[in-house]
């Protein structure tokens, strides 16, 4: 089983999983329930079948993500610097 969800999609689908999971408790919805359930699951193996079907990923989104995480301290040194000179 190769994953295909990333890491900024497994945590969304963990959050709404978890959030969806507490209202089908407080509801009584097995519908619910069981939606989220499949959320958790998808979130924590990073493994979606339907995504798998239709052969779609979004670990390769990860490394854009990644390189745009590097270049924010170098952004930042720089609004820093811009704001010492005026």
């Amino acid at each position: 089983m190769k994953k295909n969800v990333g890491t900024l999609d497994a945590h969304i689908r963990l959050f709404t999983g978890f959030s969806m999971l507490g209202m089908g408790i407080l509801r009584s919805s097995k519908t619910l329930v069981a939606f989220s359930a499949m959320n958790i699951a998808t979130g924590i193996s990073r493994f979606c079948p339907i995504m798998h079907m239709l052969k779609l990923s979004t670990i390769e989104e990860e490394e854009h993500l990644g390189k745009f995480m590097q270049k924010i301290p170098e952004y930042v040194d720089k609004v820093a610097e811009e704001l010492r000179l005026e």
